[in-house]
């Protein structure tokens, strides 16, 4: 299996709910993606490994739009970016239970998301051929 845990945080307020999703299905991601709403519901998380939570991909915002991050091995952070838009200027989203502005090129539609989820659960992991750009 491609992903072994999918983690999908519900902010009640001030307070993080987690769901763990042993061994998803492509249909239990793509749902939990689509149903991220930037508001309660506005982030998840994709582990390829059971034991290692320095690897993964977060999904955050909702309702059409998303910011796509990660880590690899708690050493480097990737973040998709669109290097066809301006980071100028920026876009509010709710991603971890804060509200937050992200740079307008690192926000991604429902497609695009999808797509680059797709291909992370495919095991391309950050190998996906999209833009990443790493700090």
């Amino acid at each position: 299996m491609p992903i072994a845990m999918l983690t999908i945080s519900d902010w009640d307020s001030a307070h993080e709910r987690d769901k763990m999703i042993e061994s998803p299905t492509w249909s239990e991601i793509e749902s939990t993606i689509r149903a991220l709403n930037n508001e309660n519901l506005n982030d998840l998380y994709l582990y390829p490994e059971k034991n290692n939570t320095e690897t993964y991909l977060c999904i955050g915002g909702g309702s059409g739009r998303y910011v796509l991050t990660g880590s690899i091995k708690n050493q480097s952070f990737p973040t998709l970016i669109d290097p066809d838009r301006s980071s100028m200027s920026s876009t509010q989203l709710v991603v971890g239970g804060q509200l937050g502005d992200y740079p307008s090129n690192w926000v991604m539609d429902l497609c695009t998301t999808l797509q680059t989820a797709k291909a992370f659960y495919d095991g391309s992991g950050f190998k996906c051929g999209v833009k990443w750009q790493t700090a």
